[in-house]
């Protein structure tokens, strides 16, 4: 990674959005049918119709690089770059008329997050994260909260059923935090990000939800972590996220969820 020019390939991930905006916009608050998958999660019209177009573009631009999509699986090539494409993150949200998701695109260089996009097509925000640069909301820079203790922390996250069995170590963290907020799915990091809360803690992911946000995260001087503290990479993620505004607020946050 080191030395590794990225600015072409972030350059196409910023201009993927002009694909899937249009095409979320079209679906949005249109009433789509639904369906499950294996996993009884949901899918609509609107996520397959975008990873595809945002499949297409990339394979015009770099035919080589390999593609992990949440709708449409993995695609495995010989280069160092992985893209990762979450189209909807928070399909729930998005059938029930709530503009509280995201399009999610991360790029991974040797298996690390080293771009990361976070668009609110519905708001028209979109966070851009490279790696070591300062991450940006709208083009502006931002930084996270300076918070350090867990008694003025705001927490947030998607949903307690979310968390299946790993509920009771987020209520023991929910209990010293000042402040528990319920859904958000991808904002709640790009939020993190932007200084509007201070922790996120989530669990049963997979890497499309969550490899996008690592660049924004860390670009904004956050952290964010796997719940046993190891770094989040695409081999052996255990499906745990933790991020924090910072790195004292982010060792206390740890020592409840890993107990």
């Amino acid at each position: 990674m080191a030395g590794a020019d990225h600015s072409a390939v972030a350059a196409l991930a910023t201009a993927l959005i002009a694909e899937s905006r249009p095409i979320i916009r079209q679906y949005f608050r249109q009433s789509p049918d639904i369906q499950r998958k294996a996993d009884e999660t949901p899918v609509t019209i609107a996520d397959k119709t975008v990873e595809t177009a945002l499949r297409a573009k990339i394979r015009l631009h770099f035919p080589d690089h390999s593609i992990i999509g949440e709708e449409h699986g993995q695609t495995d090539n010989a280069s160092p770059y992985t893209w990762v494409i979450d189209p909807i993150d928070g399909t729930r949200a998005f059938s029930c008329g709530n503009p509280m998701f995201g399009t999610l695109i991360a790029v991974l260089y040797d298996g690390l997050p080293v771009i990361g996009v976070v668009d609110l097509p519905i708001l028209d925000q979109v966070w851009l994260g490279i790696d070591g640069q300062p991450t940006t909301l709208n083009g502006e820079p931002i930084a996270t909260a300076a918070t350090r203790d867990l008694s003025q922390a705001r927490l947030t996250t998607t949903s307690g059923h979310a968390l299946g069995d790993d509920y009771p170590r987020f209520m023991a963290l929910a209990d010293q935090s000042m402040v528990t907020g319920y859904g958000g799915d991808c904002a709640n990091y790009a939020h993190l990000a932007s200084g509007w809360c201070d922790l996120v803690a989530e669990s049963q992911l997979n890497a499309y939800d969550i490899m996008a946000v690592i660049p924004v995260i860390k670009g904004a001087g956050g952290v964010i972590t796997q719940w046993d503290g190891q770094i989040i990479t695409l081999d052996g993620y255990d499906g745990t996220a933790l991020a924090s505004a910072t790195p004292i607020l982010h060792d206390k946050a740890l020592a409840i969820l890993s107990a």
